[in-house]
């Protein structure tokens, strides 16, 4: 434009940045160069996907390791976030009590194959605390394939931001002082999106209303609830056998299927797993299998939230 004066180009990419205008090159060539379609639920209003990371492991010199429990909305990319000492299931519950009081719960909840979100890494049919907790509140897990992180997104950029804003650029004391300056940090990333998604928000999103747990709602996560009525989801690369893995378990659906995507669905209440298989966005979602899932224990209907407060 003919300005000889130009700033250096630090400070553009800072400029950039800043402004969330960077698309960064995706680091993983299986996500770009497969060419086979992964399926993703759209996301229609705020609630409707969130997605769930552990940060781990992080060290506070002089007082010892720590785990984040971060979460993101697909929808509004409105966050939270809580620190504890491990990164077990019972962390994440804790985590999810809270952030359902503050934030609202949400339809579905998308995580990685992480131990502590499925259970036992290697017994059959086991449905882990964390499972178990979700389906009983109406929760639908959905589990994103095995070693693909990138496929959940939002979170991973989160992260990101969470090392570099947060993690890297301060010091801190102990557990207390890091959850006081995580709150910090989360809220300057909530106005900033809220500010960033005002208008987008009010036109959508009025008729929407958000259900939230009780303030009187208490819950022990060290207890196990039993399996209720509900759904889980797996998305799956079909493997060069024709098998895809559930729950530690292999199920075969196709071998003219290997190396595609498959959306598979436990139903608890009808003890049936369901496999989904769609070629291209718009291609119709076909249904290419279907069998009984026998599990390991009397499927119970829910527990009442009004019995929890």
């Amino acid at each position: 434009m003919g300005f000889r004066k130009k700033p250096g180009l630090s400070t553009i990419n800072r400029v950039l940045k800043r402004n969330d205008l960077v698309i960064e090159k995706s680091r993983h060539k299986n996500e770009t160069t497969s060419g086979k379609y992964y399926p993703i639920i759209k996301t229609k209003h705020p609630g409707h996907v969130h997605q769930l990371d552990l940060v781990t492991p992080r060290y506070i010199k002089g007082y010892g390791s720590i785990v984040s429990v971060n979460r993101i909305d697909v929808y509004t990319n409105q966050a939270n976030l809580e620190q504890y000492t491990d990164k077990g299931a019972e962390s994440v519950i804790s985590f999810l009590i809270n952030d359902w009081k503050a934030f609202g719960l949400p339809r579905f909840l998308q995580l990685d194959n992480e131990a502590s979100f499925r259970g036992s890494l290697y017994h059959s049919k086991t449905f882990g605390k964390l499972s178990r907790f979700c389906l009983n509140f109406g929760v639908e897990i959905v589990f994103i394939p095995f070693k693909e992180p990138w496929r959940n997104g939002y979170i991973e950029n989160f992260n990101k931001r969470f090392n570099e804003l947060l993690w890297q650029s301060k010091s801190f004391r102990d557990l207390k002082d890091l959850r006081v300056e995580s709150k910090k940090f989360r809220n300057k990333h909530n106005n900033y999106q809220k500010y960033k998604k005002e208008t987008f928000s009010q036109q959508y999103c009025k008729g929407y209303t958000q259900n939230f747990l009780p303030e009187g709602f208490t819950f022990d996560p060290s207890w196990v609830l039993p399996i209720t009525n509900g759904r889980i989801h797996f998305i799956r690369l079909v493997n060069e056998k024709g098998d895809i893995t559930i729950l530690n378990e292999e199920f075969y659906i196709n071998k003219a299927l290997s190396f595609e995507y498959v959306w598979a669905i436990l139903n608890t209440r009808k003890k049936e797993l369901s496999v989904y298989y769609q070629a291209a966005p718009e291609a119709p979602k076909q249904l290419i299998r279907t069998e009984s899932y026998k599990l390991r224990e009397s499927v119970k209907n829910r527990i009442h939230i009004e019995q929890f407060c």
